[in-house]
């Protein structure tokens, strides 16, 4: 069955590696002749929708019928904002979660709705910056846990030297697990999420929004966040950079994403049918 849908992961997957994150010319080019096809490409991320705008620019998915899942599928969206699907935290979840943050003195932030980012962390902590900055999100500070919890959040953040995480990401999944997606998104980034919260649910969400089949859909990703993504999709393909645990889990690993792994992909089992 023709693939109708791809469903393609940001952050060393559709950009080159750091310092550049960039789209390389190949992924640009196989992206707009996707689109020509009438193929969805649906960028899905971590990040909030403040944060992809400019890749959505540079990749020309632009028009309202085109779609994004935003904060690791806490939000569906059009490119244009319009919200199809939401899976966010309630605010008692908030409340307690930056409550026991506090008490352990750890880095913690939420994203809003509308894609600000705030905490009552008064210390601020350099992660929590520099993901501010990479997500293009306003920093938002607040003096009191009952007027940061009043906002509705997409996800909950806990950043920390990798090696903290590594110490308490057992204790957050032991504590908070069973009851909410708790996902290591990033090295120094632990989150927290609505059960229903991922990925795969959200890919879900929107092929069902289509009608489209499972069978007319892939996904391409390289962290552990985007399992979810490959279940719910016909066809999930790693990157060639991805964690083992992706490629174990794909039907097909592509090049790396600084050699253009999503632009080869598209052409194989796109483009080039």
């Amino acid at each position: 069955m023709a693939i109708k849908l791809a469903a393609i992961d940001i952050d060393n997957t559709l950009l080159t590696s750091a310092p550049e994150h960039k789209l390389t010319t190949e992924n640009i080019q196989s992206i707009q002749q996707a689109l020509q096809l009438g193929i969805k490409i649906v960028l899905c991320s971590a990040r909030p929708l403040a944060g992809v705008k400019r890749f959505l620019k540079q990749a020309g998915i632009t028009s309202n019928d085109q779609y994004v899942i935003v904060d690791n599928g806490a939000l569906v969206q059009t490119v244009t904002g319009k919200t199809l699907a939401t899976h966010t935290l309630a605010q008692q979840t908030v409340s307690q979660l930056a409550q026991f943050c506090q008490q352990n003195h750890w880095h913690y932030n939420a994203i809003d709705s509308t894609s600000t980012m705030c905490t009552t962390d008064m210390r601020v902590g350099f992660y929590t910056v520099q993901l501010a900055a990479k997500y293009q999100a306003p920093l938002q500070v607040f003096n009191h846990i009952a007027d940061f919890s009043q906002r509705t959040f997409a996800k909950f953040g806990i950043t920390e030297v990798p090696e903290i995480l590594d110490e308490i990401e057992p204790e957050i999944q032991q504590k908070f697990g069973s009851n909410y997606y708790v996902v290591r998104s990033r090295p120094f980034l632990l989150e927290i999420l609505d059960q229903n919260a991922n990925k795969g649910q959200a890919l879900t969400d929107l092929a069902q929004e289509l009608r489209l089949k499972k069978q007319e859909t892939m996904a391409i990703g390289d962290e552990i966040n985007d399992l979810p993504m490959f279940e719910a999709a016909g066809l999930g393909i790693s990157m060639g950079n991805g964690v083992p645990a992706v490629k174990k889990a794909a039907d097909h690993i592509t090049d790396d994403n600084d050699h253009s792994g999503v632009g080869k992909a598209l052409h194989k089992f796109i483009l080039d049918l």
